[in-house]
């Protein structure tokens, strides 16, 4: 287990995927991500789905170089962008933390989903040695649920009407995954 999320504000390299932390990306990566998590098909997912401004983006990357509890990586497959994930609400004591993942909405790369969860949880579990990962998913998600799904998430509870969108409450369903689970389902080299 690790004492601290510093050493992972690098690139980092998961099976074929590079994984650049949000802290060392180039201007020009920087506005891709922000062009990702404008694009209405992000947006209309997220509890926060206002249009992002670039001074705000510009502040949000500055204060993740000091940020003990998140990390974002932008994620890169032969330089093709695969998408984004993130940890929220780390806790190394507890071991565990809240993981984000939104694709390229742009290109329609067969699988994209799939593969950034795979890396978050080969990051956490591996890597960080998280216990336990968790997820909230808008109840009216049903790609994202199905994708957690598959990836070996386990429904553990919702949130009742959570977020207020488009004129309507929805409820927001909580799921999770253990290290155990992880490990029994993670395919042996």
């Amino acid at each position: 287990m690790i004492k601290d999320i510093n050493h992972l504000k690098k690139e980092l390299n998961i099976e074929n995927l590079k994984l650049k932390n949000f802290v060392i990306l180039k201007d020009e990566e920087v506005d891709l991500v922000r062009k990702f998590r404008n694009h209405p098909e992000v947006r209309r997912w997220m509890y926060s789905d206002h249009e992002i401004n670039k001074s705000e983006h510009i502040e949000f990357i500055s204060s993740l170089v000091k940020e003990e509890k998140k990390l974002y990586f932008l994620v890169l497959q032969d330089n093709l962008c695969l998408g984004v994930i993130s940890l929220n609400r780390i806790d190394l004591k507890n071991r565990h933390a809240y993981l984000g993942i939104y694709a390229n909405p742009e290109e329609k790369i067969s699988n994209a989903g799939f593969f950034l969860g795979r890396a978050l949880l080969k990051m956490s579990f591996e890597f960080i040695g998280l216990h336990s990962l968790k997820l909230e998913v808008i109840e009216n998600n049903h790609r994202a649920i199905n994708l957690y799904r598959k990836l070996g998430f386990k429904e553990e509870g919702r949130l009742r009407e959570f977020v207020y969108k488009e004129g309507k409450w929805y409820d927001v369903i909580v799921m999770g995954m253990t290290e155990e689970e992880y490990f029994e389902n993670e395919p042996k080299n």
